[in-house]
């Protein structure tokens, strides 16, 4: 394929991506965004650098070009400014739109198929998550370092030039520090030879010691979990999981959600099912003429897939981005070979690609234009907060109305702090026009004690702001009219011990708040309100610097309602700690439980003079 072609091809493939995409250009963060950009505020020495860059954080992840390097770089540049951030992704995926197309062309040898592969892939709905949230900038470098490392092993069987293979491996390498999906790259690679160039096989075998080395690393670094959405089960769940995928991947899975004509929804059900039969057609043909090589596109689906089919609990449509990559190379190929039939062929392959793009496109759209929307209210509230902070200086803010929707996309994941704010909270009351969600986090350690709001709004230390519409309005006045009518002094069900807002509920034995925490003596008491008793046990977390423990682990007993539980140690230096413990099955009294803490030994620091015992962050009753 000549430059000049060749540039034409990525040139239009790149429009297309732009059009299709361009509400995901003008996005803003939400949430998981706001845990990454918030990761080096607390970086201030070379260690914690390397702590903050290749820690494993966020389900035992280590990324650090995709997520840690990429959000701490560009946050400390350009701050909140999402455009510089949306224009790096967006950069990537054009590379990856011209490393699909010299592939494809050198792979399928048609350059009718190099011209369709990246627009098949840019219009699969897999995409659209990846191409509008920030926080899945991972897909797309990761897509970009198999990609490169691929190219790098077509260039070096055909050249036979050394320096190709090396600068597969250092392609390869790197690529896991985008994602751990690059563990599945010798299978790629090693399919390819063994499919269509097996003089260069046993030399892709080597690769497969790197990525097992990089599986014991990781496993060692972040064991795997045994409950929740991510734990691996690896039984009966792994055909029907990558069926799911499978039909998935066409990207018509969401059609019938969306405000399309009944035609194309109903035709939305069949495409899957037409197109797998066009795919498999084709590679009968092929297979029967020897014709091998047409199965690695096939291996790419399935290599980049596997790693996520034990995850039975926790099915993402942007899980597909990167499998999918294989299936448009193979459709494209499949089309090129119609387009040289009759016109039978050729009117079959224009149908198929456009029941696809009419089925598909539309999913990948409407997912941007879905987070484009829910982004832009995120950046709206936190602004307006912010806005808000400039008016009344030092004043807490209470947010009333947010939202399940904004909540969870722009207020979990504490964006405030971005901007140096502390005091925003719900408002008494809000978590009830909340849906819970337990895996992602608790609304009640967002609420604000209804007898601290009370006090707060009486002694004019706090606004209040109405946050159901699209911009933040100032309704302090009328809400602390009604106020007394509709809020009860009674106690949440949960402390935020390093938040003064929270000091009616703790009792004697504590120190003053400092740092989010708040120290206790050898001995100290707080209540928690219950509204339900049934099933609910006490969660709890703290922090223990090097220094408590150089006397060895420290002993922690608790007492609810009088009754005593069984110690338990805490050992690990310079960690968060957490324990849980059930409540009693009679509660001496149904508003509240009263909770003592009491520690073996205490430590005095030099010029101190407090015997500290440990550092308490959060209480809270809730059910497991």
């Amino acid at each position: 394929m000549s430059r000049s072609r060749f540039f034409v091809l990525w040139l239009a493939a790149s429009l297309f991506c732009l059009w299709l995409y361009w509400p995901g250009m003008k996005c803003w963060f939400q949430q998981d965004d706001f845990a990454w950009l918030g990761l080096g505020l607390n970086v201030h020495t070379p260690a914690g650098l390397l702590d903050a860059l290749f820690a494993p954080k966020a389900q035992g992840t280590i990324r650090p070009w995709s997520e840690r390097a990429f959000f701490m770089g560009f946050f400390a540049l350009f701050g909140l400014d999402a455009l510089p951030y949306r224009i790096l992704v967006f950069t990537t995926q054009v590379a990856n739109l011209g490393l699909l197309i010299a592939i494809s062309r050198r792979v399928t040898g048609s350059t009718l198929a190099a011209a369709l592969a990246p627009l098949f892939w840019t219009a699969n709905a897999a995409l659209g998550l990846p191409m509008s949230w920030t926080s899945a900038y991972n897909q797309i470098l990761c897509a970009t370092f198999l990609l490169g490392a691929f190219y790098c092993l077509l260039r070096w069987t055909e050249s036979g030039a050394w320096r190709w293979y090396a600068a597969q491996w250092t392609v390869f390498l790197l690529g896991f520090g985008a994602l751990e999906i690059n563990v599945v790259y010798p299978a790629i690679a090693a399919a390819y030879a063994l499919l269509a160039s097996r003089r260069h096989f046993v030399l892709t075998l080597p690769l497969f010691a790197a990525s097992g080395a990089y599986a014991i690393l990781h496993r060692s670094l972040a064991p795997g979990t045994r409950e929740g959405p991510y734990a691996m089960h690896f039984d009966g769940s792994l055909l029907s999981t990558l069926a799911t995928y499978w039909y998935g991947a066409f990207g018509t899975a969401r059609l019938a959600s969306l405000e399309v004509p009944p035609w194309l929804s109903a035709a939305g059900l069949v495409t899957p099912w037409i197109l797998s039969a066009a795919l498999g057609a084709f590679l009968a043909v092929r297979l029967r003429r020897g014709q091998w090589a047409v199965l690695w596109p096939l291996a790419w689906f399935l290599a980049v897939i596997g790693p996520v089919l034990p995850l039975r609990d926790h099915i993402s449509d942007y899980y597909n981005a990167i499998p999918t990559l294989g299936l448009a190379v193979l459709g494209a190929w499949v089309f090129a070979a119609a387009w040289e039939m009759r016109l039978a062929g050729k009117a079959a392959a224009v149908l198929a690609a456009g029941l696809y793009l009419a089925t598909s496109a539309p999913v990948a759209r409407a997912t941007v234009r879905y987070n484009f929307e829910r982004s832009r209210a995120v950046r709206n509230l936190v602004l307006g907060v912010a806005r808000a902070h400039e008016i009344h200086p030092g004043k807490v803010i209470l947010l009333n109305g947010v939202g399940t929707d904004r909540f969870w996309a722009g207020m979990n994941d504490k964006p405030f702090r971005l901007l140096g704010i502390g005091d925003v909270w719900l408002t008494p009351g809000s978590e009830s026009t909340i849906q819970a969600f337990p895996a992602l986090g608790d609304v009640n350690q967002f609420v604000y004690p209804a007898a601290a709001t009370l006090r707060a709004l009486r002694e004019h230390r706090a606004v209040v702001y109405e946050a159901a519409g699209p911009r933040l309005q100032n309704v302090t006045q009328t809400y602390a009219n009604m106020a007394p009518l509709r809020l009860k002094a009674t106690l949440p069900g949960h402390i935020d011990a390093g938040n003064p807002a929270f000091a009616d509920q703790l009792g004697e034995g504590w120190y003053q708040a400092e740092g989010g925490y708040r120290w206790m003596a050898k001995r100290a008491s707080l209540r928690l309100g219950v509204a339900s008793p049934g099933g609910l046990r006490l969660f709890l977390k703290g922090f223990c610097p090097t220094t408590q423990l150089s006397g060895g682990p420290l002993h922690l007993q608790v007492f609810i309602d009088g009754q005593a539980y069984p110690p338990v140690a805490v050992s690990r230096p310079d960690e968060e700690f957490s324990f849980s413990f059930a409540l009693p099955a009679v509660l001496k009294n149904k508003d509240f439980v009263e909770v003592v803490l009491e520690v073996d030994r205490t430590v005095v620091p030099p010029a101190d003079g407090r015997k500290l015992g440990l550092a308490f962050g959060n209480f809270a009753l809730r059910r497991p």
